[in-house]
């Protein structure tokens, strides 16, 4: 389960997104608490709605960004809309918003159930509801309610991954980067990392001993060879950016690859397979983690990337006029430049502004959040999907241009270990329960001098 909690507005607009959302079939209202006497009127425009949150709003003339919003998602649909509106109930009094006056409204218009909260952060009195650590607040809180202890859980991820039999480091990492935890190397341990708090240390003494236990299983290999081969005339192995589902609709594009057949080995037989790429470029080899037979494997010790590549169902269907090199990527459409609307220009400055201010640096909000930075301080471009490109002043204001400019300059330093540990690997559970995903960074209050990244 997974809660984010988007960035603070100067208006509502929340209310009406939210309340669109029912009008057209794909939402429900399913709380309304805290309005006083709009709630016993049968009919409430969202206008009234508003009205009531920017008047208890201008209590507080100091908070200029009063708007609070935030979804609670589900994986898949294992909770309904009421079991979700109680979860959110429950979460919005551990936030201190339990007394406000707020929305909860259901979402059925993706793969996951989801609710979303709109409130204010002005309480009755005037004062402003606390915000310190409020992303890393927000996951605990809601990991505590629906009963999940994070230390003893991070101790049962660590165990497993103990278990598997690898043969480097890096393949140890890629175990718990798996489950959501980054993994960073000091004074001989691995400290484990997520929700931008450490859980837990491993000492490095364990994984060597495990690399030196490793002895390569060529029946296993043998196996895994065989169901790539099987598969792999049925599903596209062609490797793509991975799009990653937001609520309300959206999605984003990510920083890694999959592919068809990755995605069906991954969720009908816990074959994961995790793509290495250098920054815009395509993948350039392969690890295999199997999870059903706690194995990790380079992919050259199955079947080579070019191999792997050359088996494609899809150029067995071509015609004799339509001949591409076997193992090739296809050619990527060049994106139009379509006009953007408001509604888009409003969701991309939010998630611009957190990458820029949620997060130790620039380089790992826009890798969390999938934004991609085309020309530093003068251009934006969105998505290759949606074809269209936003200039960085529709998007920030002129102070946060500025910031923008200096912290883009530290972006384009940034190691390559750093991308590969920021990487978002599609969650394979070896919990057994919760699918929780790391969203946010440490909450940082942002000056125009650049923060020089001491991670």
């Amino acid at each position: 389960m997974i809660v984010h909690i988007f960035d603070p507005g100067a208006k509502f607009t929340a209310v009406r997104y939210n309340t669109d959302k029912v009008d057209n079939g794909k939402g429900e209202l399913m709380k309304v608490s805290g309005f006083g006497p709009l709630q016993i009127f049968n009919e409430v425009r969202p206008e009234d709605y508003r009205n009531y949150l920017e008047l208890l709003s201008a209590g507080n003339k100091n908070v200029k960004l009063p708007q609070f919003h935030a979804v609670i998602s589900a994986k898949g649909k294992e909770h309904d809309a009421y079991t979700l509106t109680e979860i959110a109930t429950a979460w919005l009094d551990s936030m201190g918003y339990g007394r406000q006056p707020y929305l909860i409204v259901f979402h059925k218009d993706t793969s996951n159930h989801h609710v979303h909260m709109v409130t204010t952060r002005v309480d009755r009195a005037g004062k402003k509801i606390d915000s310190n650590f409020e992303h890393i607040n927000a996951v605990r809180r809601l990991n505590k309610i629906i009963g999940l202890d994070e230390g003893e859980t991070v101790k049962q991820d660590i165990a497993k991954a103990l278990a598997y039999r690898f043969s480097t480091k890096a393949q140890f990492i890629m175990i718990l980067e798996s489950q959501g935890y980054v993994l960073k190397e000091t004074a001989g341990r691995f400290e484990v990392i997520k929700f931008g708090h450490k859980l837990a240390e491993v000492p490095l003494d364990k994984v060597t001993e495990r690399i030196a236990d490793y002895a390569p299983n060529k029946k296993q290999i043998q196996q895994l060879r065989a169901i790539i081969t099987k598969y792999s005339k049925q599903k596209d192995v062609t490797p793509q950016i991975k799009t990653i589902p937001l609520p309300g609709g959206l999605s984003k594009p990510g920083k890694t690859y999959t592919s068809e057949l990755a995605e069906y080995l991954s969720k009908r037989l816990g074959i994961l397979f995790i793509f290495h790429a250098d920054q815009g470029k395509p993948p350039y080899g392969y690890t295999v983690i199997d999870h059903k037979n706690k194995a990790v494997f380079k992919g050259s010790e199955i079947l080579a990337l070019k191999a792997l590549l050359s088996r494609n169902p899809s150029d067995l269907r071509k015609g004799p006029n339509e001949k591409r090199v076997q193992g090739d990527k296809p050619e990527r459409k060049k994106a139009s430049l379509n006009p953007a609307t408001p509604e888009q220009k409003d969701y991309y400055s939010a998630l611009l502004k957190a990458a820029l201010h949620n997060y130790p640096d620039l380089a790992q909000g826009l890798r969390h959040q999938g934004l991609r930075v085309d020309k530093a301080g003068s251009f934006y471009h969105l998505t290759d999907e949606t074809g269209t490109a936003i200039p960085i002043d529709e998007l920030l204001s002129a102070e946060d241009r500025t910031y923008f400019a200096e912290a883009y300059g530290q972006y384009a330093e940034v190691s390559e270990e750093l991308y590969r540990q920021l990487d978002y690997i599609p969650p394979v559970s070896i919990a057994e329960d919760i699918d929780d995903e790391q969203i946010n960074g440490r909450n940082r209050r942002r000056k125009k001098k650049a923060r020089t990244n001491t991670r």
